[in-house]
């Protein structure tokens, strides 16, 4: 392959039809639009490594330069490892089938373990370049089709490695990554990244459902009574679901104070102004074909509602992915549910999509209501072979225990 290497330093600077005609016709997060418009409105580094055979780009791989490992806890090895929502996951592992004294002295430890191995991690892994998607959790390499994926592959980690000690960063990650490519799998191995297992992601395949009762029907009994309950109990609420196509700024503040709330009930970072500039971006971005839903009371209009849902839509599959609720002004209506799940399912059943990308977290949610999960995975290297063999024996029980308490999840052992 006669090919070159070019590392640019803003997703201004790549012609948007070169890059999204590398990307998979489903994936929103690794869009031009997707990327330019999160740089933009947060200020993120990105650092995008393109493989150019002449003057067409056939591979590339976006990267994000993460200087400060409290911006944002998904977006750093940091936070994926030694995040809280991931203690409490290797908590609620380690307490499964032990005694509460014997959970209790776990927990200690592993307390001890993660402020000692947190610490160094902080101390010898910033800065530290990502391949992740901003706010999407998404990471993979994108090639053109018919090229050798393999050869791009290893020709873009090898460019990976020569740009971080170039710039003097001592840690690569590909974090949030679906888990299915073989291809970057065998190569991330080869270049010494160590596997761990993140989370799991949840999609809705509504399959040959023409409608919303077909849906309904493909739940387990009990499920079905609860969903319906839960929609007539939203109309009994004089609750109804309203898409605004051309929202004034109005609008969009209330959506960005929604998803402030949203945010903080996860005890993450929150800029409200930021928020709405991204809103803004978003709904003014057609090929993302974005679609912003929200819940108010028979009687309001205007920015006057409780609760809103800005969805993204890339080849045939729904992105659920800003969302916010007013717990005072929705009540005891099931809001979230008729929302977020009944009412996508329409849209997917009646558009031809019939499949919805939910994502990570909410799992029981999303399970009850038909949803299946897939493994996401996470691949870390120190650039100094000190740093590396510290961090394998933590990143070796990490991948245990998340495997074992998401295996559980999941009703079968993930490997």
């Amino acid at each position: 392959m006669g090919t070159e290497l070019a590392v640019v330093r803003s997703a201004s600077d790549v012609d948007r039809e070169e890059w999204d005609a590398l990307v998979p016709r489903a994936q929103v997060y690794l869009s031009h639009d997707w990327l330019r418009a999160v740089e933009e409105c947060f200020g993120f580094e990105l650092v995008l490594f393109l493989l150019r055979d002449g003057e067409r780009t056939v591979a590339a791989l976006q990267g994000l330069l993460v200087r400060d490992p409290d911006a944002f806890p998904y977006h750093d090895p940091t936070g994926a490892l030694f995040g809280d929502y991931e203690i409490d996951h290797l908590t609620r592992a380690l307490a499964r089938d032990r005694s509460p004294q014997e959970s209790a002295e776990a927990a200690a430890l592993l307390t001890a373990v993660v402020r000692t191995e947190a610490g160094h991690t902080r101390a010898a892994g910033y800065p530290a370049l990502v391949m992740t998607s901003p706010y999407g959790y998404a990471s993979g390499v994108l090639t053109l089709p018919g090229i050798d994926r393999r050869a791009a592959i290893g020709e873009l980690l090898a460019g990976v490695e020569e740009f971080c000690r170039d710039e003097a960063i001592p840690s690569q990650s590909f974090l949030w990554e679906s888990g299915t490519d073989g291809d970057l799998h065998r190569a991330l191995a080869d270049h010494g990244y160590l596997e761990f297992l993140s989370d799991l992601e949840y999609d809705l395949d509504t399959g040959p459902c023409t409608s919303l009762e077909e849906y309904l029907g493909t739940l387990e009994r009990k499920r079905r009574t609860v969903a319906r309950a839960e929609i007539r109990k939203f109309a009994e609420g004089g609750m109804r679901i309203e898409r605004i196509t051309d929202p004034d700024p109005a609008v969009v503040a209330r959506c960005a104070e929604l998803s402030e709330g949203q945010q903080k009930k996860y005890g993450l970072p929150v800029d409200r102004t930021a928020m709405e500039r991204l809103f803004t971006a978003l709904l003014g971005a057609p090929r993302l074909a974005p679609a912003l839903y929200v819940v108010r009371r028979e009687e309001t209009e205007g920015a006057d509602f409780g609760g809103f849902l800005l969805c993204l839509e890339a080849g045939g599959v729904l992105h659920p992915k800003f969302l916010g609720f007013d717990d005072a002004a929705v009540g005891a209506t099931y809001s979230y549910f008729n929302l977020v799940f009944y009412h996508l399912v329409e849209l997917a059943v009646g558009g031809g999509s019939h499949r919805i990308a939910y994502g990570m977290g909410s799992a029981d949610a999303k399970r009850l209501r038909g949803c299946r999960p897939s493994a996401v995975r996470g691949w870390i290297r120190f650039s100094s072979p000190a740093a590396q063999r510290r961090i394998e024996p933590y990143v070796a029980v990490f991948d245990c225990l998340k495997k074992q308490l998401l295996g559980n999840q999941d009703g079968r052992v993930l490997r």
